[in-house]
């Protein structure tokens, strides 16, 4: 991955980290819960990891997404295809998948 790319997605992380409260490559139990203190955890390290990891999985163009539930398998099916039309960069339609992810999830599909 290259310098700037990677920057984006340490930028990234952070802000997951940050607005989110999520950190995937913080040490976990897989459900998304932290099993360290975070206090000693080091951000940087950490965002580093993650990006990474991520230039791997673009590089190979194979992302894992794990297995979801029967009742969150269309949010994922949404955000999955949201993903690829970003790929091809028809950003509106992509807007429109997650938005109908976002619905799926709040329960007013």
């Amino acid at each position: 991955m290259r310098e700037p790319s990677y920057q984006q997605v340490i930028h990234v992380y952070a802000r997951m980290a940050r607005e989110a409260k999520y950190r995937p490559a913080a040490p976990g139990d897989g459900l998304g819960n932290i099993t360290v203190p975070v206090a000693e955890l080091d951000m940087k390290q950490e965002a580093a990891a993650y990006a990474e990891a991520w230039g791997r999985e673009e590089q190979s163009m194979d992302f894992f997404l794990g297995c979801p539930s029967f009742g969150d398998r269309p949010a994922l099916v949404f955000l999955v295809e949201a993903a690829r039309l970003l790929n091809g960069t028809e950003r509106a339609g992509a807007a429109h998948l997650l938005r109908m992810a976002l619905r799926e999830l709040e329960g007013d599909a």
